[in-house]
């Protein structure tokens, strides 16, 4: 069995939301300096017990060198659990586990940058976590 197997098969159920959006229009003159897209995604576990997860992903969308607009989106997941996960088991297998973020903060992104530069950008419906914290008013 694959690691997205025994993933899969320790979450009863899922749901996540949108618990913020900031962005912001960055006017600043056309460089020479050719842009590139960055993206920064943090995850933070929440609460984790025997039958409950939850965990917060912070997604920054910006540019290198800094131009036209940054865009941050926080998520929040609720998972109700067969079998409890370590942290070791979150860590290991995050990617997996925020795949249902990726086509939706991109839809979020593409609507946000029509209304704020006038054309849609389209990100990959990916997500890739960097780091991966533990709430700090977590008991353990």
């Amino acid at each position: 069995m694959s690691r997205k197997d025994i993933i899969k098969n320790k979450i009863k159920t899922s749901k996540f939301y949108v618990n913020k959006v900031t962005a912001e229009k960055i006017n600043k003159g056309h460089s020479d300096e050719p842009l590139s897209i960055n993206q920064e995604a943090v995850c933070t576990i929440l609460e984790n017990s025997n039958d409950y997860l939850s965990i917060k992903v912070n997604n920054k969308i910006s540019f290198k060198p800094e131009a036209l607009f940054s865009v941050e989106i926080e998520h929040i997941m609720e998972f109700k659990l067969k079998d409890k996960m370590t942290d070791k088991e979150i860590k290991d297998n995050i990617n997996e586990i925020v795949i249902p973020l990726g086509g939706v903060s991109s839809y979020i992104v593409s609507s946000i940058t029509k209304e704020m530069i006038g054309s849609h950008l389209i990100l990959p419906p990916t997500i890739e976590i960097r780091k991966v914290e533990k709430n700090n008013k977590q008991a353990k």
